[in-house]
């Protein structure tokens, strides 16, 4: 029967709407429903019209968990009860196929009586919304982030695995550099590439050990040990690169697709394992120009040492926040390696505006005088110093007297200095007051 009033069709504009609409008697007789609901449901209007809701729709007989049909059930006797809306939670409710099979569906629904003028119920609008794409994207949300958190504990793993293999392996070679072979790294059962290093590095190790002993009464033979040493170095070093980039990598795929599957310490230790990658990266770096040093062949020229330092002080500026002041007197020429003088210069500069820089006043001062047959030049500033007692530890190899929380560093700039210094011929030298400034001197042949 069609419901219609000043020529407007009702049924017709109910049965048209957009949303899933289903209205039942008290009864729970279906007798009226939506073209969407139809659609929806894979129902035909003539197949349910009349019938019982739950004989249309009832649980899907294979899920022996479904509780559809009992919780709407619940809700519409609530609804005859307190004559009231009633809205559900979401629910499982499968939907028979034409073909008698069960589809998966979720649904919203809301349930609102009809009532008289003597507040009786006289029909039942049962409103639904299909959210099944919604839970299914949920649902694989949540797999996906329980795949994710797989995925991270295994790289964390990993990163914190070879992090600690490449820092044994840094340690050793650290100390064969100051001919210490005490240490030996162990191999583990993995058989790769950082394996291969540490099998190597301990047969050389074993190797040079041995040969130094042999050779320590002969100068000609402990320099061919210096030499191999340094290409073993430079080696290693050049090796641990590939390693340290698959740390960061990882590190860097963890920060940039898993950060919101983080909790803030895991956030922390990913940034600590970055910073030490990092900070390995650095001394890797610091080590292979070290290295590279002991190679190096001299090409001396004529260096006017205050075009020279007007160079490093441009270098500096571009490159170290500071607020130093920085005095530079007339200096003297000197025949040398230009890029390696330069490297010593930027290296003390640097060193001293990094010293002074906790200073209210920070000064550096760059000076040079004629000593018999060379020339002295003298870097002095008013930083943190040092204490004379631990002189003798300032140019070798990662010694430092400064803790990295005071100053950062990696002990490599000094050991530097005093090698290209050596190369030359000359001398270094420091003097300091801790906390009242330090002053470095280097010594060149004069210029004839």
């Amino acid at each position: 029967m069609r419901i219609s009033g000043a020529g407007i069709d009702f049924q017709a504009l109910f049965e048209s709407a957009p949303g899933l609409f289903l209205v039942l008697l008290p009864d729970l007789k279906i007798v009226a429903v939506s073209d969407a609901y139809l659609e929806a449901t894979m129902t035909r209007r003539e197949k349910i019209m009349g019938r019982g809701l739950f004989e249309i729709f009832p649980d899907n007989p294979d899920d022996k968990t479904a509780d559809g049909v009992s919780n709407l059930r619940s809700s519409l006797n609530t609804i005859l009860k307190n004559k009231a809306s009633h809205t559900m939670a979401v629910q499982k409710y499968d939907i028979r196929r034409p073909d008698g099979t069960f589809e998966e569906r979720y649904w919203s629904p809301l349930n609102k009586p009809v009532l008289n003028a003597k507040k009786e119920v006289i029909y039942i609008i049962h409103r639904v919304e299909d959210v099944t794409d919604f839970v299914r994207l949920e649902k694989k949300g949540i797999e996906q982030a329980r795949l994710a958190r797989i995925e991270i504990r295994e790289k964390s793993l990993y990163i914190k695995d070879n992090e600690e293999r490449i820092n044994r392996i840094s340690d050793v070679l650290l100390m064969y550099t100051l001919r210490d072979f005490s240490q030996k790294i162990a191999v583990s059962e993995k058989g790769d590439e950082l394996d291969a290093i540490a099998v190597g590095l301990n047969t050389l190790g074993e190797e040079l050990e041995s040969h130094i002993k042999q050779v320590e009464d002969s100068n000609n033979q402990l320099e061919s040990v210096n030499n191999e040493l340094e290409a073993f170095t430079y080696s290693v070093s050049h090796d641990l690169r590939a390693p340290l980039r698959a740390v960061n990598g990882y590190a860097q795929v963890l920060v940039e697709d898993y950060s919101s599957s983080l909790d803030s310490e895991g956030k922390r230790i990913l940034e600590n394992v970055r910073y030490n990658a990092a900070k390995m990266g650095t001394l890797i770096d610091e080590l292979l120009a070290f290295s590279r040093l002991g190679r190096k062949e001299l090409k001396k020229t004529n260096i006017n040492m205050n075009e020279l330092v007007e160079g490093v002080f441009i270098t500096i500026d571009k490159t170290v926040p500071h607020k130093a002041e920085i005095r530079t007197g007339t200096l003297h020429t000197i025949m040398a390696d230009y890029g390696l003088i330069h490297q010593v210069v930027f290296n003390l500069v640097s060193n001293a505006v990094k010293y002074t820089s906790k200073r209210p006043k920070p000064l550096v001062e760059i000076s040079s005088e004629e000593k018999e047959n060379e020339v002295v030049f003298v870097v002095k500033d008013n930083g943190a110093g040092f204490d004379m007692k631990y002189a003798h530890k300032l140019f070798g190899v990662f010694q430092r007297l400064h803790s990295n929380e005071e100053f950062e560093g990696t002990g490599v700039g000094l050991a530097i200095v005093q090698r290209v210094i050596s190369k030359h011929g000359g001398r270094v030298w420091a003097e300091g007051v801790q906390g009242k400034g330090a002053t470095f001197y280097f010594s060149l042949t004069k210029t004839k």
